[in-house]
């Protein structure tokens, strides 16, 4: 008598921990689904953002050289970048 109800509370445990495995995974599917998508369209405006900041820095610079553009460029969108992870980070929690 004992062992059959220990094998339906292990039944009931295994259940439960199934439900919760499977709970669990699609949430970091879609996690990774959305991931992928915001990548793709991150690399979508990539181009279109790099050559807008190149060309304002290279409006505002008195150096001509490829080098610094493409370096001050890196920096401002990198800070800019880091701005928005912190505003974000800071309005979702």
């Amino acid at each position: 008598m004992r062992k059959i109800h220990k094998i339906k509370k292990m039944k009931k445990i295994l259940l439960k921990v199934s439900l919760k495995f499977k709970k669990e995974f699609k949430r970091q599917l879609r996690l990774a689904i959305a991931a992928a998508i915001g990548f793709l369209i991150a690399f979508a405006w990539k181009d279109f953002i790099f050559k807008l900041v190149q060309d304002s820095v290279a409006d505002i610079s008195t150096f001509t050289e490829i080098h610094f553009i493409g370096i001050a460029s890196s920096l401002i969108i990198t800070i800019l970048g880091v701005i928005l992870i912190i505003i974000s980070s800071r309005f979702l929690e």
